[in-house]
C-alpha cells in the first residue's frame, strides 16, 4: 500500500513538474516577431534625420524645411513617455565638448533654417509655408526628445496584432545602436548597424509595453530623437 502511494506521488509530482514547466515556457515565449519589411513612413523618417544633419553641417537651410515638411506629413507630434527612463553616465561628460548642436525641434529647425537663409527670399518664403503648413492625416507618431550617454531604456506599449515601428535618429556625433525587448526580457529586434539612424519594426502577439533600448557607443553624448508610431 506505501509503494503504491508513493508511485503515485511521484506521478502527481512528475505532472504538477510538467505543468509548471509548460507555464514557464508559455511566460517566456516571446510576445512579438520582428518584421523584415520596412515601411515607407520609417524610411521616410530616417530620410528625414539625415536632412536635418546635412543641414546643419553645411548650414544650409533648404535641408531643414524639408525636414520639417516631413515631419508634419507624417504627423509626428512630441510627446511626454509613459514612464522615466534608465540611464547611466549621463553626466561623465561635459556639454562643452559639443562643437555643433543639432536640433529636432520644429521650431528650432525653421529658426536655424532663417538664419541659414540669409535673407533669400525665396526661403525665406518657403520657412513661411512651412511654418502655416497643418499636418498629416495620418494616425499621430509619438516623438521623444533625449540625450543618451551610455544607455535609455523607454517603457512604451505597442497594440496586439498591428505593425510597431520604432525608430532613433541621433545628432550624428557617435554610433547608436537600438534593441528592443518584451516584458519577459526577450530580444525582439534590434538595429546594430554602423551610425545614428536605427529602425526596429515588429509585430506584439498582445497589446504590452516594451523597453526600447537606446546604447550609445561613443565617448560624448548624443541628442536624439525617439519615434513611434
Amino acid at each position: 500500500m506505501r509503494a503504491f502511494i508513493s508511485k503515485r506521488n511521484v506521478v502527481v509530482c512528475s505532472i504538477a513538474m510538467l505543468f509548471a514547466i509548460a507555464a514557464f515556457a508559455q511566460k517566456s515565449r516571446p510576445t512579438a516577431v520582428a518584421s523584415k519589411d520596412v515601411p515607407q513612413d520609417a524610411l521616410a523618417i530616417e530620410i528625414a534625420g539625415k536632412l536635418v544633419k546635412y543641414g546643419y553641417h553645411t548650414k544650409t537651410a533648404l535641408p531643414l524645411i524639408q525636414a520639417v515638411e516631413i515631419f508634419k506629413r507624417l504627423n509626428v507630434c512630441e510627446e511626454s513617455p509613459e514612464g522615466p527612463k534608465v540611464e547611466s553616465n549621463r553626466d561623465a561628460v561635459s556639454d562643452t565638448i559639443k562643437t555643433e548642436l543639432v536640433s529636432f525641434d520644429e521650431k528650432q529647425l525653421l529658426a536655424d533654417a532663417i538664419k541659414y537663409a540669409d535673407g533669400n527670399n525665396t526661403l525665406l518664403s518657403l520657412i513661411k509655408e512651412t511654418e502655416k503648413s497643418t499636418r498629416g492625416a495620418t494616425p499621430k507618431r509619438k516623438e521623444i526628445k533625449s540625450r543618451v550617454i551610455g544607455n535609455d531604456v523607454w517603457k512604451i506599449t505597442f497594440r496586439g496584432g498591428e505593425l510597431a515601428q520604432v525608430t532613433v535618429i541621433g545628432d550624428g556625433d557617435t554610433d547608436l545602436d537600438l534593441y528592443v525587448y518584451d516584458e519577459n526580457g526577450n530580444l525582439i529586434d534590434s538595429d546594430e548597424d554602423p551610425g545614428d539612424n536605427c529602425s526596429c519594426t515588429f509585430i506584439p502577439i498582445r497589446t504590452e509595453s516594451f523597453s526600447i533600448k537606446i546604447v550609445n557607443r561613443g565617448s560624448i553624448y548624443n541628442n536624439y530623437v525617439l519615434i513611434t508610431n
